[in-house]
C-alpha cells in the first residue's frame, strides 16, 4: 500500500477530468496525486505519519491556471504608485503628490498599470497638465493597461515629444484638437517608447522582489500557474534568479517578446523549445499584431470620441514588423520550422484574419496543432474566422478584458461589436481549445471575476453594472475546464496539471465558498483558503 502524506476529506472535490466528477477525498504523496474518491476508500491509505484534513463540506479545484496574465508587470507595479482606488482624478493627483514628496527632485515616478479610466468619475484619462500640478521637479510615466501611457510634461520634454513630434509607425501621440499639443497620452508601444526608452530598468533584485510579492496575491486566489506573454531577456533572467533560490510557487511558462525576424533567430538560436522543468520553462515566441481598444485593427471604421478620437477615418492599427507581412511570415515561418509554439495577440477582426492568412500556408508543411500556435484575445474574429482556426488546428486564450474596458469598447467600437466581442460559446461550440485568463495586470487579475464573467458576460460601464453579449456566456462547469485544463493544455502541461487526478502533480484550491452553488454576483467574493502546488501549502487560512 502506498501510504499517503497528506489526505484531505470530507470535501466537495471537483476533479475536472474528462467525466467532470465530483469526489469526497484526495491522497498525495510529495508532489503528486495518489488517488481521489471516497472518504473511506482514502482514509485506507493513511499511515502513522500521514496528515489528514477535514475540509469541512469546502469546494476544492484543480489550482487555477491563467494562461496569459503579466506576472513581471504586475510585480512592478507592486513598487509603482498604485492607482487600483482611485476614483477621481483628484485621487490620481494625490496618489502621484505623495510619492512625490518623498522621492528626490529629477527622478522618475513611475505608476502601476492595474487601473482604468472607467474607474474614475470623470470616465477619461488624466492629461499631462493635471500631473504637472502636483509632480513639477520630476517626469512622470504612468501605464494604464498594455497600451496606453500617460506622461507629465517633464517627460514630454526629456523625449522631444512636442506639436510638431510625427506619430511614430504603429503608434499615436494624441493630442489637443484644438493647438495640436501633446496632452500627453501615448497609444500603443512605439508612441510609448519614446519615454520608457529613457526610464531607467528595475534592477534585478526589484524584479525578483516584486514578483515575490505579486505571486504571493495570485496563490492567494488559487492561481498555481501562469503563462508570460513576452518578456526580455533580462526580464526571463529575474525568473531565472527566482527559480535559482527555489522561490517560485507558481509555474511559470514564458513567452519571448519578439518584433522582427532578427529576434525569433537569434532567440531560438541556442535554447530548445520547451527547454526547462515544470517550475520554469521558456516556451515561445508573442507578437503583437495590432493594439488594444483603442488601436485594434478593425475592417469597420472607429467612432469618433471628441478629444481621443479625433479620426473619421480611423481603422486601428495593424503591428506589423520593419519588413511588413512579408517579414511577419518569415517570422512564422522560422518558429515554425524550430519548432517553436507562436502565439499572436490579436484584438481586431482584420488582424485576426490577417495573421490566419499568413498561418494558413504554414499549416499544410507544419503541424500548428501540435506546436499549439494560438491566436491571443480574440476579441472580433468573424464566422470564416473561427472556422480557419479551428480547421488549421490553432488555439486561443480568452480573457475578461470587456469587465474593465466595455466602456471604451462601447465608446470607440459602438453596442453591436461591443456585445459580440471574446465570443466564448462560439469559439468552444466549435471545439477550439481555449485557455482561460484575464491578461492583468492589463485588467484586474482576480480570477473569479473572469470566471463571473465568462458565466454572466456582465461589465462595469460607469461602475454600474450591465450585460454584454448574454448569448455568448458559458457554463460554469465549462469556465472551470477552461481556467485549468484549457490553459494547461495551451501550455503543453497537460499530462502534468490541470485536473485532480492520480498521478499528476498536487496542485490545488480549497474555496471559501462554492463555486458551483454561490449566486452569480457571490463569485466575485471568492477566493483560496488553502492553496496547494506540488502538495506544498504555497497559502492558507483558517478553515
Amino acid at each position: 500500500m502506498i501510504e499517503a502524506d497528506l489526505i484531505l476529506r470530507n470535501g466537495k472535490i471537483a476533479t475536472v477530468d474528462r467525466a467532470s466528477s465530483m469526489v469526497q477525498a484526495i491522497a498525495i504523496r510529495g508532489d503528486r496525486i495518489v488517488a481521489t474518491g471516497s472518504d473511506a476508500a482514502m482514509t485506507a491509505l493513511a499511515g502513522p505519519s500521514t496528515q489528514v484534513l477535514d475540509l469541512k463540506g469546502r469546494t476544492v479545484i484543480p489550482g487555477l491556471h491563467d494562461s496569459h496574465l503579466h506576472t513581471m508587470n504586475g510585480g512592478q507595479n507592486e513598487l509603482a504608485v498604485s492607482l487600483a482606488n482611485a476614483r477621481s482624478i483628484k485621487d490620481v493627483q494625490a496618489a502621484f503628490a505623495a510619492r512625490a514628496a518623498e522621492t528626490k527632485k529629477g527622478n522618475w515616478i513611475l505608476g502601476g498599470s492595474g487601473w482604468h479610466e472607467n474607474q474614475l468619475a470623470e470616465g477619461r484619462l488624466p492629461v499631462r497638465q493635471e500631473l504637472d500640478a502636483v509632480t513639477p521637479d520630476n517626469p512622470v510615466y504612468l501605464r494604464r493597461g498594455g497600451h496606453v501611457a500617460i506622461v507629465n510634461s517633464a517627460a514630454l520634454a526629456l523625449a522631444g515629444i512636442t506639436e510638431d513630434t510625427p506619430n511614430p509607425r504603429n503608434g499615436i501621440i494624441v493630442r489637443d484638437p484644438k493647438t495640436g499639443e501633446p496632452i500627453g497620452v501615448l497609444v500603443e508601444r512605439p508612441a510609448f517608447n519614446l519615454v520608457l526608452n529613457l526610464v531607467p530598468p528595475p534592477s534585478r533584485e526589484d524584479r525578483v522582489k516584486g514578483l515575490k510579492l505579486f505571486t504571493r496575491k495570485l496563490n492567494r486566489f488559487g492561481i498555481t500557474a501562469t503563462l508570460e506573454p513576452g518578456l526580455s531577456l533580462d526580464e526571463i533572467a529575474a525568473y531565472m534568479a527566482l527559480w535559482r533560490e527555489g522561490a517560485m510557487t507558481t509555474r511559470v511558462r514564458i513567452l519571448q517578446r519578439v518584433f522582427g525576424h532578427d529576434d525569433v533567430l537569434g532567440l531560438s538560436q541556442f535554447l530548445a523549445p520547451n527547454f526547462g522543468d515544470d517550475w520554469l520553462r521558456v516556451g515561445g515566441f508573442k507578437f503583437s499584431a495590432d493594439g488594444g481598444i483603442e488601436g485594434a485593427a478593425l475592417g469597420e471604421r472607429y467612432r469618433v470620441v471628441e478629444g481621443e478620437q479625433n479620426d473619421p477615418d480611423y481603422y486601428g492599427k495593424m503591428m506589423t514588423p520593419p519588413g511588413g507581412r512579408e517579414e511577419l511570415g518569415r517570422m512564422m515561418e522560422t518558429a515554425a520550422e524550430r519548432g517553436w509554439q507562436f502565439q499572436v495577440h490579436n484584438v481586431g477582426d482584420a488582424a485576426i484574419a490577417g495573421s490566419l492568412a499568413l498561418m494558413e500556408p504554414l499549416a499544410l508543411r507544419f503541424k500548428l496543432d501540435e506546436l499549439r500556435w494560438t491566436i491571443v484575445h480574440i476579441f472580433l474574429p468573424s464566422k470564416e474566422s473561427l472556422e480557419t482556426i479551428k480547421r488549421l488546428g490553432l488555439s486561443t486564450t480568452v480573457q475578461d478584458h470587456p469587465v474593465s474596458l466595455g466602456y471604451n469598447m462601447l465608446r470607440f467600437w459602438g453596442e453591436e461589436r461591443a456585445a459580440r466581442s471574446i465570443p466564448i460559446r462560439s469559439i468552444t461550440a466549435l471545439g477550439i481549445p481555449t485557455g482561460g485568463g484575464t491578461d492583468g495586470p492589463t485588467v484586474d487579475w482576480n480570477p473569479f471575476k473572469a470566471l463571473w464573467w465568462m458565466t454572466t458576460r456582465k461589465v462595469s460601464v460607469n461602475n454600474e453594472i450591465r450585460t454584454l453579449g448574454p448569448d455568448e456566456a458559458i457554463d460554469r462547469q465549462l469556465a472551470l475546464r477552461l481556467y485549468t485544463m484549457g490553459s494547461a493544455e495551451v501550455g503543453f502541461m497537460e499530462d502534468k496539471i490541470g485536473s485532480l487526478e492520480a498521478g499528476k502533480l498536487a496542485d490545488l484550491a480549497v474555496l471559501s465558498d462554492d463555486y458551483f452553488t454561490v449566486a452569480d454576483d457571490a463569485l466575485l467574493d471568492l477566493r483560496s483558503v488553502l492553496t496547494l502546488v506540488g502538495g506544498k501549502i504555497v497559502h492558507q487560512e483558517a478553515l
